[in-house]
């Protein structure tokens, strides 16, 4: 994949859907490395290290970042909102980080930023039917296409669901916690 004149996307964890500009952002150097393995073309930035926010601006290669998709949540969020783009938008989806996002209204107002929230039980009592057959039916055309770059690190069932929170926030966990409906 390549940057192109497309406007990169940046991501926290992998995403190849949709043929979009990426820069992946992660937390650990392990990460990066596996990623850079599985996906020699597409940049990779750790967070681990300081001054990785300018990585990310070299990596865009002057490119404005318009979107934010961000599972960590805290203080990394905050400096995701500085890299946006004026009229970006952040989307949170996860809350690892155990801080709050802590986040200025001149930060938000300058630079008309949006910062969204969604999760999996919102988006299950809110869209519709034919949205979620539609959704789901992608994720799995996704998954079945690219079935070679999830790694899994562990599978639990309903009633480990504790466990399987605990060890999907673990740091220097690889791969995808799986929860089992049995």
């Amino acid at each position: 994949m390549r940057l192109g004149n497309r406007v990169p996307f940046l991501v926290l964890g992998t995403s190849l859907v949709h043929n979009l500009a990426l820069v992946n952002v992660v937390r650990s150097d392990r990460g990066a490395a596996e990623l850079r393995k599985r996906f020699p073309d597409v940049p990779v930035v750790a967070t681990e290290h300081p001054g990785w926010a300018d990585e990310v601006r070299e990596a865009a290669g002057g490119r404005p970042v318009s979107v934010a998709l961000d599972r960590i949540g805290g203080k990394l969020a905050e400096t995701l909102l500085d890299l946006l783009t004026p009229g970006g938008k952040l989307v949170s989806y996860g809350q690892i980080g155990e801080e709050p996002i802590s986040v200025h209204a001149s930060t938000l107002l300058h630079k008309s930023l949006t910062l969204r929230g969604k999760n999996i039980g919102r988006w299950l009592s809110e869209a519709s039917a034919d949205r979620r057959a539609s959704d789901v039916a992608t994720a799995k055309l996704i998954a079945l296409a690219l079935k070679d770059q999830f790694d899994v690190a562990a599978t639990y069932g309903l009633d480990e669901l504790g466990i399987a929170l605990e060890h999907a926030v673990r740091p220097g966990k690889m791969g995808t916690v799986l929860v089992r409906p049995w």
